[in-house]
């Protein structure tokens, strides 16, 4: 019941921002493990062209909290996450880039995590998450394009 309370005392356009994310997030996941990521991001860039602007008052950071919300109620992983989120902001207007990374554990296995990041900072992760992972440039998907 709280939960239901939570998303009713959101703006229309938070509402609006949560429950495409409920949409998006277990597609993208089917998408990113049937297709592969740079078919995903692919498909995602000419889906979701730049929108007018930040329509709803919302902020990036806002949109983000509210996809994260989304996430923890479907599971999505860190990759389908920031590749919604990319969607969402790239049709506000906003842009933005998905960058990932990997970092070696004590076990001596690799982590892989991706994140977004706007104007140079991340948005959907701590600012020390260039600290803990090694950033692979050459998997960043940038918009808008």
């Amino acid at each position: 019941m709280k939960r239901l309370q939570k998303y009713f005392a959101l703006p229309p356009a938070g509402r609006t921002i949560f429950l495409h994310s409920l949409v998006l997030l277990p597609a993208v996941t089917l998408l990113v493990w049937a297709r592969g990521f740079a078919r995903t991001a692919a498909l995602i860039r000419r889906l979701g062209r730049d929108g007018p602007g930040n329509r709803g008052g919302l902020d990036p950071r806002e949109v983000a909290r509210l996809v994260d919300a989304a996430a923890s109620l479907t599971r999505a992983r860190c990759l389908p996450r920031s590749l919604v989120l990319w969607h969402l902001l790239r049709h506000r207007g906003a842009s933005a880039e998905v960058r990932m990374g990997v970092c070696k554990l004590a076990d001596d296995s690799l982590s892989a995590h991706a994140w977004l990041e706007l104007d140079g900072l991340p948005l959907n992760d701590g600012a020390d998450v260039c600290e803990r992972y090694a950033v692979l440039p050459s998997l960043r998907v940038q918009g808008p394009s």
